[in-house]
């Protein structure tokens, strides 16, 4: 089985299982950090700021792109975003809806779609499309973060 659809078979498993897990309320201070976080990804993106893209994430983060690549580490993800903006394009718009989200023991599970418009050189713009999964987890000072991020065209 190729990973592509080892990838979108677990997508498509993630909202089963956490439905059937012992689901939990979102703790208040996830939910507002998880809410601004996707608020100013659109900013962040539309300024080319990957600092700013990065710095939900983890310290040993991993992030999973559309295509399978595994970056590790928020370092690598704020290169993988750099290299992004130098050949991709500015973005111009776009936007993130959070489809589901629950918990289930010290993870949360959120899961939705997004777009992305990007511009280059005058063409006309590009758009692009996917769902993702992003699991947060609580690092050891309470900030909650993105220990995995799955990208799916």
């Amino acid at each position: 089985m190729s990973r592509s659809r080892i990838v979108a078979l677990s997508l498509m498993l993630v909202p089963a299982v956490c439905a059937t897990a012992a689901a939990q309320e979102i703790p208040p201070a996830a939910r507002t950090t998880i809410e601004k976080a996707n608020a100013d990804w659109l900013a962040a993106m539309k300024r080319s700021d990957a600092v700013a893209t990065a710095e939900p994430y983890a310290d040993d983060a991993v992030f999973v792109t559309s295509t399978g690549e595994s970056v590790r580490g928020r370092p690598a993800i704020e290169k993988l975003m750099r290299d992004r903006f130098a050949s991709g394009g500015h973005a111009i718009g776009g936007s993130i809806k959070q489809d589901g989200i629950t918990a289930v023991g010290n993870l949360i599970y959120e899961w939705g779609h997004a777009s992305l418009q990007l511009a280059r050189d005058g063409a006309k713009p590009t758009d692009f499309k996917g769902r993702y999964v992003t699991v947060w987890a609580a690092d050891s000072a309470g900030r909650w973060r993105i220990i995995r991020n799955l990208s799916l065209p």
